[in-house]
Parts: structure tokens; sequence; C-alpha cells
């Protein structure tokens, strides 16, 4: 039986995830609502077939679970109208702006018994999944630093700035593949077009385990790859992981994966020297955002489907998230370091 799925938002994210839910086939029956007529048309100009809803209140009335990619600040009131229906709920990144609104919407969804899963990309590229494995089973040792640049040049979104619209995603990811939750912050967020949003950031992690991090995300920086769902941009979207006993670098826009196995030992006079071996390429499958999405879409008709809570779900997908990108507003704000446990 298929699942009915409500799109809420069609404009570029959103014909992604039309895309991913038209390989779904029938496992899904699929819906849209978008106010502006114009993205509606335009659409409709791709995806014939596909039916619009007259409101949201039908459309959600309609269907088993909604996905909302719509502007960030709508997110907490829709995701709550969703949830108090009794549907499920698939919310794409940012999940919403703060901690405060992140914990409401996680209580509710408890609450009401509902799946609901934050809409977190890198989770399932292929290349991260790689990289997490490999640092769970033990190959690279205790890790010692996680860095992510999130940057280029490309439009300065009308609703966030490079905490919800960038940093976000790796504010997930960098504790994800580490393993081990973010402690303290200390950020600097800079105004450079004068818009009254941060579109420059540069976050410092320390995590639980003691690791260190770095997260550099913008719109104003110069960029090195066309950006795969925003035409004209440019972009950079980097992680690299290092340990006592391996170093990697992931570049999800060029689709490379590089390792270099061994460690540091002592040597002549004092000095450490590198016993590292050659660059290995991982032989792990490329992936488009089509694709990505895809498999976030079939965890998530599986979550509905069996009633299993997702991986990506609020808890982790949204509240942990926020609380360090709150943390990151209070750092930048005060000029100090920040627990991350003072936001909770």
């Amino acid at each position: 039986m298929s699942v009915r799925i409500l799109l809420l938002g069609c404009g570029a994210f959103g014909r992604v995830h039309l895309r991913a839910l038209a390989r779904l086939g029938d496992a899904v029956e699929v819906h849209a609502f978008d106010p502006v007529a114009a993205m509606r048309e335009a659409v409709a100009a791709e995806f014939a077939d596909l039916r619009f809803a007259e409101s949201v209140e039908a459309g959600v009335a309609w269907c088993d679970a909604a996905i909302i990619a719509t502007p960030v600040p709508t997110h907490a009131a829709l995701a709550e109208a969703v949830l108090r229906a009794d549907r499920d709920l698939f919310l794409e990144k940012p999940a919403v702006e703060s901690a405060h609104e992140a914990e409401a919407l996680a209580r509710l969804a408890a609450a009401r018994g509902r799946i609901a899963q934050v809409g977190l990309y890198f989770r399932f590229h292929p290349k991260a999944l790689a990289l997490r494995s490999m640092v769970a089973e033990g190959e690279f040792g205790p890790l010692h630093y996680l860095a992510a640049r999130f940057s280029g040049l490309k439009r300065a979104r009308g609703d966030s700035g490079a905490l919800l619209n960038d940093a976000v995603h790796f504010a997930d990811l960098l504790p994800w593949l580490a393993g081990a939750p973010v402690t303290h912050v200390f950020a600097q967020l800079a105004d450079p077009l004068g818009r009254g949003r941060e579109d420059l950031a540069l976050i410092q992690l320390r995590f639980a385990d003691g690791a260190i991090g770095l997260i550099e995300a913008g719109c104003v920086l110069p960029g090195q790859w066309p950006d795969a769902v925003v035409p004209g941009a440019e972009t950079r979207k980097e992680v690299s992981v290092a340990g006592r006993d391996a170093l990697a670098e992931v570049d999800f826009a060029a689709e490379t994966f590089t390792l270099r196995r061994g460690r540091h030992a002592p040597g002549p006079g004092g000095a450490w020297l590198p016993g590292h071996a050659g660059r290995e390429e991982p032989p792990v499958p490329a992936a488009d955002p089509v694709t990505v999405v895809a498999a976030e879409l079939a965890a998530f008709i599986d979550a509905v489907a069996t009633r299993r809570p997702p991986e990506a779900d609020l808890a982790s997908g949204a509240v942990a998230p926020a609380r360090i990108l709150d943390a990151t507003r209070h750092s930048a704000q005060e000029g100090r370091m920040v627990a991350v446990e003072e936001i909770a």
C-alpha cells in the first residue's frame, strides 16, 4: 500500500524531493502545495502528473506524512500543525531556528507517537557513511581533529544566514562522524553584506572525547566547484578527519575521498616524524543530490511503515545541532567560549 506524501514547498530543494520521490515508484503517492502560483506552474511543467492540494489544511487531511521544504521561518508552525493532525513528518534542515523550538517539536512528536525525521543530507551520502563506519570500527584510532567547510560564492538566502543555511549541516555531521557530542563552542560571525544576517561564520568546537574541530560557512568566499543544487553558485563542501592512525579528506562537491594511514613516531633529536603510507582512494560510489535524498526518503518511508524511530530524529537531528548553533550565537555576541549545556 502506498504512503500518501504531501510535499509542502516547491522551491529548488522541493523539486529535488519530487525527483527523489519519483524514484520510489509505487511506494508513495504524492501531492504538493505551494502558495506561489508561479512556483506551482514551474513544477507542473516538469511533473505533469503531480496533483496539488488546495491548501495546507486540505493536504494534511489527505496525507499519511508530510515533507516540509518551505522557508525556514515557517517550519515550526507547519511542523506543529502536521504533528497535531497526527501525521508523520519529514522536516528539511534546518529543522527550526532555535533549540527552544526544536525541543518543543520533539516533545510534541513523542506525545503524539509520530515518526519525525530531519532532512540531514550528508548522513545519507555514501562517502559520509563510509567515513563514519571507518571511525566507528577504530581505523582512525582516537580522533584529534574534525573540520568542515560549507562555503562559496552564492546567493544569500532571504530567510536565513550562514548558520541555518550551511553550518547546520556540519553542526550535525561532525558529532555524528566522531561518535561524540560537542561540549564547547567559540565562534566569530560577520555580516559582510550589511544585510543584518551572519553571512560568514567560523566556529571552533570541542568534543566530549577531547577532539577539537572547526566549521567554516558562508556565501561570500571563493568557491571551487559548481553547486549541484543552486545554478550559478560556486561551492566547497569538504570534511577532514584526523586521528592517531589515519587522516581522511572528503570533498562532497568533487566526489573524492582520500585516506592516509599511519601515525607519527619518535625520531632523532626529539622530533616526531610522520610514518604515513601513500594516499588511498577507498572505492566509495559517487552520489548526486537526487540519489541521496531518495535514500533519506526511503529510510523515512520505512520508518513510517514499521514505526521504528528514524536515526535522524528530532532529538539528534534538530535539538542537538540547534543547541550548537545557539551556543555559536552566544559565543560570538559575548566573545567567549560557551558550553553547549548552557543552552539546554
